[in-house]
């Protein structure tokens, strides 16, 4: 699914109707596919409809949702596009952890300004993701969403089994050497966490 950064008002009023709504007792649609749960996402251009029943149907022609199939294979939203930006004198970078592969089950999404970069498993050691191309200079979020898919579950009841993620300012390249002076912020999930996990970072790029 693809974030845009304006909410039009009906999207705001369900979302408020959602927050006062007891626990389960409202699913959410958008564009015909259950999104109940869903977090910190941006709509644009969208039509609100409520069914007799209190649901949500939210109708937005220009998003794609893909389900996750019962194989569970995610089929993560398309990767945002590179945006213009002014030369950063610095480099900013996400880098994670995990201390033993597929041990927690989850998958972090990575989000930069609300738009969708990529989705990591926990099954390989680590990642290294530049984040410059999708920066722009000044005040920028940073959103790590971590979610096990339909048929993914934790390997192991330890705690020490974690999946982590740095996001700081350093020097170098993927593929290359790299080296973060300064962590900017951090987010862990473990084998023992349970339903999903998510945090928004600001950071100020320049």
């Amino acid at each position: 699914m693809v974030q845009k950064t304006t909410i039009v008002v009906g999207v705001a009023v369900a979302l408020m109707l959602l927050a006062a709504a007891p626990p389960g007792a409202v699913d959410v649609y958008l564009n015909g596919v259950q999104i109940t749960g869903a977090k910190d996402q941006v709509i644009d251009k969208a039509k609100v409809t409520l069914d007799k029943n209190g649901n949500v149907h939210i109708s937005a022609p220009d998003y794609k949702v893909r389900e996750v199939g019962a194989s569970g294979v995610g089929t993560s939203p398309p990767p945002a596009a590179p945006t213009t930006v002014a030369n950063l004198r610095h480099k900013y970078f996400v880098v994670t952890e995990v201390t033993r592969l597929g041990m927690t089950g989850y998958t972090i999404q990575i989000m930069v300004n609300n738009k969708f970069l990529k989705a990591l498993p926990d099954t390989i050691s680590q990642h290294v993701l530049e984040l410059n191309n999708y920066l722009n200079e000044g005040t920028n979020t940073i959103s790590f969403r971590a979610i096990r898919h339909q048929g993914k579950s934790a390997q192991s009841i330890l705690a020490s089994d974690s999946f982590s993620v740095v996001l700081g300012e350093g020097k170098g390249r993927e593929g290359g050497t790299l080296t973060i002076d300064n962590v900017l912020a951090e987010f862990k999930v473990t084998a023992i966490d349970r339903g999903e996990k998510a945090k928004t970072f600001t950071i100020k790029a320049k």
